[in-house]
């Protein structure tokens, strides 16, 4: 690859996780519909260690958005997260989709809010859902990195936030 075609895909990848971010800070600032919160006590995720969460969500004629925030320190040996999850209806339909989610600049450089002790990242899983069946859902999430133990983490969530369908 030459160099200018490196520059442009950094400089689109870039561009990229700065759209991601801005998209997910103005999540936090609408209506939280729920929050559910996972920490790990031994600040590292076991490739067989399921993250689940219960919402209850009953108002079937709201728009809402769905993410995920991860909580990590500068231990965590990837520029990536790869995830596996799973979503199940109260009807019994089940929907599993693979994300990969990208922590940190192709130099390196972390993205999110905080210090190297603890960094915090909000990623928008789903836009603009409008749910058919009220009552209570389950996120299952799995780490897909390939390692036993993913150190350097701290925390994982899942919230639920009303969306603003103006500025969508």
């Amino acid at each position: 690859m030459t160099n200018r075609r490196i520059r442009q895909t950094i400089k689109s990848v870039s561009v990229f996780s700065l759209v991601m971010l801005i998209l997910g800070f103005q999540g936090c600032n609408q209506g939280t519909i729920y929050e559910g919160k996972y920490e790990f006590d031994t600040k590292a995720w076991h490739k067989d260690s399921l993250v689940t969460f219960n919402p209850v969500l009953n108002d079937t004629s709201q728009i809402i958005n769905l993410g995920f925030s991860l909580e990590h320190s500068n231990d965590y040996p990837y520029s990536n997260l790869w995830l596996f999850i799973d979503v199940k209806s109260p009807n019994g339909h089940t929907q599993t989709d693979t994300m990969e989610y990208f922590l940190a600049e192709p130099d390196g450089q972390w993205i999110g809010k905080g210090s190297d002790d603890s960094r915090i990242l909000y990623w928008l899983y789903k836009r603009g859902v409008k749910l058919s069946t009220p009552g209570k859902y389950t996120f299952s999430v799995r780490q897909g990195m390939r390692r036993d133990d993913l150190s350097g983490i701290h925390a994982f969530s899942l919230w639920v936030e009303e969306a603003d369908i103006e500025n969508e």
